[in-house]
């Protein structure tokens, strides 16, 4: 059954409602979530869901007549959306007024989405029965390789170019993951936790990178795999999608799935030759 249709409900009531309702935050003040690009009276007649705001992104909610872009990572290319410095900057222009032109209006949600984002990666890996702690990021799964595992994972979300450390025939279960951005010492620790692999979405190489091929070097039997920031929370930005259809009932909703932004020599963007 589609859902009912209600008239002139803006950015503004939507975006309300939904930081409201969002599983963290229940809409407490945040830096990061908030209207960043748009007029907040425009009235809304869909919403998009998508990993970035990308200027394809935005024309695909753009044609699609979605014209809130529901977006986890910024779309302005730092982080909390600051936009110092960004006047004179051709490509901000071009990107602003390309919102402006369509009525779009970009709404983040990150801060309030961090639980979202892994039960949606859970769901899209079918990894949901294999959660050792409710509400973690852990998971034992059917023993495995390494190698393997990270097939499995180039398989489930179409990774073109993940990056893997440590011995491609380490066997492993026991996963703990990081989302998005693994940062330094969050991710030392789960490096150091029972977890035989580290799944992220990237991290500095200077950082964890470095520190498990050092663990490896000398001698523990350890792995990282990196996604990449769109591919670890793609799937955290579709289960969105679906949970916005249950809060939000006078618009369409759907998943603008992420374009991967990595190629490379072995594996070529879809159409190229």
């Amino acid at each position: 059954m589609s859902p009912p249709r209600t008239a002139n409900i803006n950015a503004r009531q939507l975006s309300d409602r939904i930081l409201a309702a969002a599983p963290n935050g229940g809409g407490a003040a945040s830096m990061t979530d908030r209207i960043v690009a748009g007029d907040p009276a425009t009235v809304i007649t869909g919403i998009a869901t998508t990993a970035m705001a990308s200027v394809d992104a935005l024309r695909a909610a753009a044609a699609k007549g979605r014209n809130l872009v529901v977006s986890y990572d910024p779309a302005f290319w730092s982080d909390g959306d600051s936009f110092d410095h960004l006047e004179g900057n051709r490509l901000f222009a071009l990107k602003r007024d390309f919102v402006r032109a369509n009525k779009l209006v970009i709404l983040n949600l990150h801060d309030h989405w961090q639980s979202g984002i892994d039960t949606g990666m859970a769901r899209a890996l079918g990894w949901e029965r294999y959660r050792q702690t409710p509400g973690q990021p852990a998971y034992a799964l059917p023993r495995t390789t390494l190698l393997a595992l990270a097939r499995s994972l180039h398989t489930a979300l179409d990774d073109r170019t993940m990056r893997v450390v440590g011995d491609p025939a380490l066997p492993v279960a026991r996963v703990a993951a990081s989302w998005g951005n693994a940062k330094q010492l969050p991710t030392i620790a789960l490096l150091n936790s029972s977890a035989d692999v580290v799944v992220c979405g990237y991290s500095h190489e200077w950082e964890a990178v470095e520190y498990a091929q050092d663990m490896i070097a000398t001698g523990a039997k350890k792995g990282l795999i990196l996604l990449g920031e769109a591919k670890s929370v793609d799937g955290g930005m579709r289960y969105c999608a679906d949970w916005l259809r249950t809060v939000v009932r006078e618009v369409p909703v759907e998943h603008i799935p992420a374009t991967e932004p990595y190629w490379n020599p072995q594996h070529m963007p879809k159409g190229v030759a």
